[in-house]
């Protein structure tokens, strides 16, 4: 049965959010929606008597109220706007009492709203009330933009007034479904076509819905669903962590539930086993081989044991809790931590039942040994090539190149590997308290502005085009120049400073003071064509370093490098390593990159290379 029924109407009722409902996700842009909507409404005297808000489904709860099965998101916010218009309100004589809202997998949330805790400060204790206070900040926002002035006199009879003669109002369409309807297959109904359900979501519905229980149990195991519900909010509390998330997966955290990503492990595994399917479906895979799973217990037991349904359940959020416990096992051991995440960043997360099998096999020296093996053979170089007379010869870690002679070849990939272990267990093996690599940041880079292999020194450098950027390299250039004090630069200090006074820059001359500046400072660093791609003279930055970096000499990479980290930029452990000497014993100057500190950087990125080589047990 539905009917238009004024917001007023919902007043003094008490509304409740069931477990498998998603949570409250409005962001700032649904917000504003919502109230241009109702302003648009106020100034429109031509618009009709009411406002139509889209559907409220409602089912008559057991005990007081009413479960919302679609509609939470557009009532909880309009409860958030009456909050904040509760001075208005009483200023004009509407002293009713607001309709009161519950989610039910969120502690003391009745009370969080009721005691406006959202309107003080932002609560970050549980997903849901943090949306809340950000859209409680979203409609303060709103009302302080000039030109909604006016706003909250208008605004208030709209949403206050009945359906009296003369009233504009705003209306939901009220549709309230029989005692006896199955929620959750109305909530999976309605969903259709709208934002779609996850499979999280789906499976959400599928594993706590308490109409499948008779009467005689079902106290109980109410008691036994929420409990499952509150351990859901935990674990998914804990996968939106940046830092937690990257360890784990290589995929951005932009989904709106993170559990998934276990159900996907576990779906996986059932499928590969019980092959449900022939082939994985398009669409909703994981929540259908769930329930396919969870109907074969049901109907079929395990391990010669009947099922009844929560034992069933029980089953199913068991492997969850299990795949989560050694997520945050391995979290919290460095060791495990460093080792697991430099695996995953390099072959993705199939591998994370491999390491739980080996786990359930060895104890934990034996797995860290056995991890030690794995990464050494991601880094191990099995790879040939020719020389100059069509030799085949094997490609040694002394050999990899940026770039080989005939320039079809190169080894960038092993080269970039073998940098991130450098960087990775450098972080491992610092003696700051609780020093861990950044997954974060490397893999939120890697996917928005990739990683590059920087000459720590340049050879030469292209022609830079944009008068703007060729005055700040000359002005980079005879800084540093000017810095080594050193006669022999004074003339090409003074050639440089001639250009930048002139008026036009020729290309010729441009490059001319490049190609000698270069020349300099090649001379004085004792570089030569051989090492100018080698390993020892490549490090890892981000694209946009990079480009800044790139036409600059060492000296003046070190300064943008320092410029770079202090604006909040990540700069990788040994890359910063590299620009502060760090691998020289006694370097003699910080203005070149030597031959001697090519050597001592080459030397410590063998000695890590060498450890998990030789860590590498034969099957």
């Amino acid at each position: 049965m539905s009917k238009t029924t004024p917001l007023i109407d919902f007043f003094d009722q008490t509304f409740h959010i069931p477990h498998y409902q998603r949570g409250y996700r409005w962001e700032e842009q649904e917000v504003n929606e919502l109230l241009d909507d109702l302003w648009a409404f106020c100034k429109d005297r031509e618009s009709g008597d009411f406002y139509c808000l889209q559907p409220i489904v409602l089912k008559k709860n057991d005990k007081t109220g009413y479960d919302v099965l679609d509609g939470q998101q557009r009532l909880t916010t309009l409860y958030l706007l009456l909050v904040y218009l509760e001075d208005k309100r009483k200023e004009d004589n509407y002293n009713q009492t607001l309709f009161t809202l519950n989610y039910e997998t969120r502690d003391k949330c009745e009370q969080f709203l009721a005691d406006k805790k959202f309107a003080s400060a932002v609560d970050d204790s549980n997903i849901d009330f943090y949306h809340i206070c950000n859209a409680y900040q979203a409609i303060d926002n709103w009302f302080k933009d000039e030109k909604h002035r006016g706003a909250k006199a208008k605004l208030v009879p709209i949403l206050m007034d009945d359906n009296s003669k003369g009233n504009r109002n705003v209306r939901f369409i009220r549709y309230e479904v029989p005692k006896e309807t199955n929620a959750i297959d109305v909530f999976i109904r309605l969903n259709v076509g709208k934002i779609p359900l996850t499979d999280a979501e789906l499976i959400k519905a599928l594993l706590l819905q308490s109409d499948k229980y008779n009467a005689d149990e079902i106290k109980f195991i109410k008691m036994r669903l929420f409990e499952i519900a509150s351990e859901w909010d935990t674990i998914e509390y804990t996968l939106q962590n940046e830092e937690f998330w990257y360890f784990l997966s290589n995929n951005s955290n932009n989904k709106p539930t993170h559990i998934e990503f276990i159900f996907d492990l576990i779906a996986d595994k059932i499928q590969k086993e019980k092959k449900y399917f022939a082939s994985k479906p398009l669409k909703h895979a994981t929540f259908l081989i769930l329930s396919e799973y969870l109907h074969d217990l049901l109907d079929n037991g395990k391990e010669g044991l009947e099922f009844t349904r929560i034992k069933a359940v029980e089953d199913i959020w068991q492997q969850v809790t299990s795949y989560f416990e050694y997520f945050r096992e391995w979290y919290q051991n460095r060791t495990l931590y460093h080792y697991i995440g430099f695996l995953v960043a390099n072959k993705g997360n199939q591998i994370i039942d491999s390491i739980i099998a080996q786990s359930n096999k060895m104890g934990k020296k034996q797995l860290i040994k056995h991890l030690e093996s794995e990464i050494g053979k991601i880094i191990q170089i099995n790879k040939k090539r020719k020389d100059s007379d069509g030799n085949e010869y094997a490609v040694e870690f002394e050999n990899l190149n940026y770039d080989n002679g005939d320039q079809q070849s190169n080894d960038r990939k092993e080269i970039h590997s073998i940098l991130l272990l450098h960087n990775v267990y450098a972080s491992l093996k610092s003696d700051k308290e609780k020093a861990r690599f950044p997954f974060n940041l490397y893999k939120q880079t890697k996917r928005n502005e990739k990683w590059s292999l920087e000459h720590i020194h340049a050879q030469n450098s292209e022609y830079i085009i944009k008068k703007e950027n060729q005055q700040t390299w000359l002005k980079d250039h005879i800084r540093s120049l000017q810095r080594l004090d050193n006669h022999e630069f004074e003339i090409l200090i003074e050639r440089m400073n001639e250009l930048q006074q002139a008026d036009e820059i020729e290309k010729e001359d441009f490059e001319t003071i490049v190609t000698d500046v270069y020349a300099a400072i090649n001379e004085h660093s004792d570089s030569d064509e051989q090492s100018k791609h080698a390993i020892s003279n490549l490090c890892l930055v981000d694209a946009p370093t990079n480009s800044k970096l790139n036409n600059s000499v060492f000296d003046v990479k070190r300064e943008l490098i320092k410029k770079r980290e202090l604006a909040g930029h990540y700069i990788p452990v040994c890359t910063r390593n590299v620009f502060l000497k760090a691998y020289t014993e006694y370097p003699v100057n910080n203005a070149y990159w030597t031959s001697d500190d090519r050597k001592g950087y080459l030397q410590n990125i063998k000695n890590v290379y060498d450890y998990f080589i030789n860590a590498i047990i034969q099957d």
